[in-house]
């Protein structure tokens, strides 16, 4: 509550200051005037909490931890922190999270194309904002603010990027916003076909159906042989849920050369099988 009151105010100054009703002075005033209770009130609760710990036992550093746990902040800083080591690791070329010796099965064709267009529009803003506004703080304050964002969606667009699904010898790892959404067993997979489907957009998880697509939908179909648990990744725990899938709609940059791995595979592993029991039956 306390970021939304403090966004309210800001929107709320900025709209009176720029509208010209009220002063600089008016408007840093009126800021201080909520913020300063606000903060005030945020840090005795946050005392409090540190105390509750204390009194059942926790010592200080054990209470001070739980008491930073239970803060929505931590979860957005850390989602932040990623963000960032996302963006550097894909500025380096370099994936997060795949099994040595595994087979990168990238996702990102036509993603670029919003991030490209939208920085272009931010860049085309700030110059537009620099000429028509007359404070120099206010041009320098929304500058950086389109700067950030723009560092935020190309830094949860390198999340994606940087943790691709991947497949190993005996299994197929899915991902979704830098988090695991399922793994399904190569001898699991009954079926694997390649065709379009264009009902979902977004990652979901409908009717035992997995759906994991880029904005033009999914390429690549699986049916599985028995059900396997799957989890959307989501910036709160309370938002992740946990359901079982037994086919899946997902959206790769070559769906052809995926399906030929997981059917060689199945093939290799039948012709094995078939030689094992000839040799057993000649034996016998």
């Amino acid at each position: 509550m306390t970021q939304v009151v403090t966004a309210v105010v800001l929107v709320v100054d900025a709209t009176l200051l720029v509208a010209g009703v009220i002063s600089t002075r008016q408007a840093v005033l009126l800021f201080v005037a909520v913020e300063v209770p606000l903060g005030c009130a945020v840090i005795i609760a946050f005392l409090l909490a540190i105390v509750i710990q204390c009194r059942d036992g926790a010592g200080l550093r054990d209470a001070v931890a739980a008491a930073l746990g239970h803060s929505p902040i931590r979860l957005f800083i850390r989602a932040e922190i990623r963000a960032y080591r996302a963006l550097w690791l894909w500025i380096r070329g370099r994936h997060s999270g795949v099994e040595p010796g595994a087979i990168v099965l990238g996702a990102h064709k036509g993603t670029l194309v919003l991030p490209v267009a939208f920085a272009v529009a931010t860049v085309v803003e700030i110059v537009v904002l620099h000429l028509l506004l007359p404070w120099m703080w206010l041009r320098v304050s929304l500058a950086v603010v389109s700067v950030w964002s723009m560092l935020a969606l190309f830094g949860y667009l390198a999340i994606h990027r940087t943790n691709p699904h991947y497949l190993t010898d005996t299994s197929l790892v899915l991902r979704q916003s830098g988090s695991v959404v399922a793994v399904v067993d190569r001898v699991d997979i009954e079926s694997v076909t390649v065709g379009r489907r264009f009902t979902e957009t977004a990652p979901a998880i409908k009717d035992d159906r997995l759906y994991l697509p880029n904005p033009d939908g999914t390429n690549v179909d699986l049916t599985l042989a028995r059900p396997v648990p799957a989890r959307l990744p989501a910036l709160l725990p309370s938002r992740r849920k946990t359901e079982k899938i037994s086919r899946i709609s997902v959206y790769v940059d070559e769906p052809t050369r995926m399906r030929t791995m997981l059917t060689r595979r199945d093939d290799e592993s039948a012709a094995t099988s078939d030689t094992s029991n000839r040799r057993s039956a000649t034996r016998d």
